[in-house]
């Protein structure tokens, strides 16, 4: 008699299903956006960046990762983070305009940028290829790209607080996809909070610090994520600089 397998348990499934109805979500926020309803459509960009941030979680917390996983963590990524972002952005933003033609060349920069950055990611995680230099740190190389997303949506973050980027400021919000792109795929660290570990004595104020953010997202979330995006944009150069003299200081 033929054994079958052991099945998993559908827990096992979970971050798998939270990364395809990020996918879902994805395309709902684009269908959103060709109806108009660009303010929907960003709710749901962000709602898929925090479920990005749910599955892998998910993953380590259930100790469910698997090759699949990852890979189909990474096409979600894609879709929602570069294809997704760049197209709201397109028609919320380029199209029925004068410089439609050369908006969609920057949006299409800016998913290459996307797809070249998860490529190179998915291949510093396999062990057996050596052709990449393994980075001695938890950090990041590149800006990630949920952070990519959330940076080249700031001009629609502008709209939404009443500012018309469409109108007069086409010119400035190609150059700034084309930047975000090339933050991208830059091989610069950049921080990563996924293995970061705290004091104790420091839970309370992360807790509270954690809680005034979400207020603030809750109450201005537009303004919020435009202070936020440019505190990261600030920390990026002063990231390098510390880990830098850290490398300096160990030779």
């Amino acid at each position: 008699m033929t054994t079958e397998p052991p099945r998993e348990p559908l827990s096992k499934s979970l971050p798998n299903i939270v990364t395809i109805f990020g996918i879902c979500v994805g395309l709902t926020a684009v269908k959103m956006a060709l109806q108009g309803n660009v303010n929907v459509a960003l709710y749901l960009l962000i709602f898929a960046m925090i479920l990005d941030v749910i599955d892998g979680g998910l993953a380590r917390a259930l100790q469910s990762e698997t090759k699949i996983g990852a890979e189909l963590d990474t096409l979600a990524d894609f879709f929602n983070f570069g294809i997704a972002t760049p197209l709201i952005i397109y028609f919320a933003i380029f199209a029925n305009t004068a410089t439609s033609s050369f908006g969609w060349i920057s949006v299409m920069v800016f998913a290459v940028c996307c797809a070249l950055r998860l490529a190179r990611f998915n291949v510093s995680q396999n062990e057996n290829d050596m052709s990449i230099e393994k980075s001695k740190t938890n950090d990041f190389v590149g800006v990630p790209a949920p952070a990519l997303a959330c940076l080249g949506l700031s001009p629609l973050f502008l709209v939404m607080i009443g500012i018309d980027v469409s109108e007069h400021y086409t010119v400035h919000t190609m150059i700034f996809l084309v930047i975000c792109g090339a933050l991208s795929v830059g091989t610069f660290p950049t921080v990563s909070l996924k293995d970061a570990n705290f004091p104790t004595s420091m839970s309370l104020p992360i807790i509270l610090f954690i809680l005034a953010i979400l207020v603030c997202l809750i109450v201005f979330p537009w303004e919020t994520l435009l202070v936020g995006n440019a505190v990261y944009l600030l920390t990026l150069p002063i990231f390098v600089f510390i880990r830098r003299s850290t490398l300096i200081k160990k030779k």
